[in-house]
């Protein structure tokens, strides 16, 4: 049985995808099968954490609804750092 957890990615170098560009610093959030952990990645960081410290974190926030900014403050909580 897969966990589902949450990621968050941070562009680190700018690259092209078929559709468009990533520029450095540009981040994206989404839900992952990934072991939470902080791991490089094509062109940027990768860190993914649990499923329920997400849930957690929005329910002290007061939120009902998964929001990227949120997940953000939920990586830099879990792993004690602060993103760029």
């Amino acid at each position: 049985m897969s966990t589902t957890n949450w990621f968050l990615y941070i562009v680190k170098e700018a690259f092209l995808t078929e559709d468009e560009i990533m520029y450095t610093g540009e981040i994206g959030v989404g839900r992952c099968s990934m072991d939470p952990g902080i791991m490089e990645a094509p062109y940027g960081m990768m860190y993914v954490i649990p499923d329920d410290f997400v849930i957690e974190y929005h329910k002290k926030k007061g939120l009902k609804r998964v929001c990227s900014s949120v997940v953000r403050d939920a990586v830099e909580n879990y792993f004690g750092v602060k993103l760029k």
